[in-house]
């Protein structure tokens, strides 16, 4: 089966979309970079950023009958109101650490290495403790060793 993502948000997303690439060819999947002939589409949303819910309102309906999985920083509002169109909600816990084999780098140009997600904080005008979960931090060992391992294939920007 073919997959396409649409990343909407900020690098963490970004970040996201290489482990759940990566996590997609574990389980068989090819990656297409067009969605006309993808079966399935990946939509790595942010709630965090109004501008990014608008853009995956406005679009998705036009992914026709594929299917569909939503990911990313998705609050629970936006997840009942998009529940009805996708096949599957995935949270950032799924796919936070890194899949075997690493995460799958559009290119090799840069790469975004998390070191932690989520927030204990729970200030009132934020909402990633609501979208990420608690905080969560790699452990440096795992960090360096993905570090290492991307110097090593070429990234230049990390």
């Amino acid at each position: 089966m073919r997959y396409f993502i649409a990343t909407y948000g900020c690098q963490a997303n970004y970040a996201d979309s290489e482990r759940i690439a990566r996590r997609l060819e574990n389980m068989g999947h090819t990656k297409t970079n067009q969605v006309e002939k993808a079966s399935l589409v990946v939509i790595n949303a942010c709630s965090v950023r109004q501008s990014a819910m608008d853009r995956v309102y406005s679009k998705i309906n036009r992914f026709g009958n594929k299917k569909i999985i939503l990911a990313g920083c998705v609050l629970p509002e936006d997840r009942k109101k998009l529940k009805s169109k996708v096949s599957e909600i995935w949270h950032p816990d799924e796919y936070f650490d890194p899949p075997a084999g690493g995460p799958l780098h559009s290119d090799d140009s840069g790469a975004f290495v998390p070191i932690m997600t989520g927030c204990n904080n729970f200030c009132t005008y934020c909402a990633v403790p609501y979208t990420r979960g608690r905080e969560k931090s790699r452990p440096a060992d795992e960090i360096i060793k993905e570090v290492k391992s991307l110097i090593k294939n070429g990234q230049k920007e990390i």
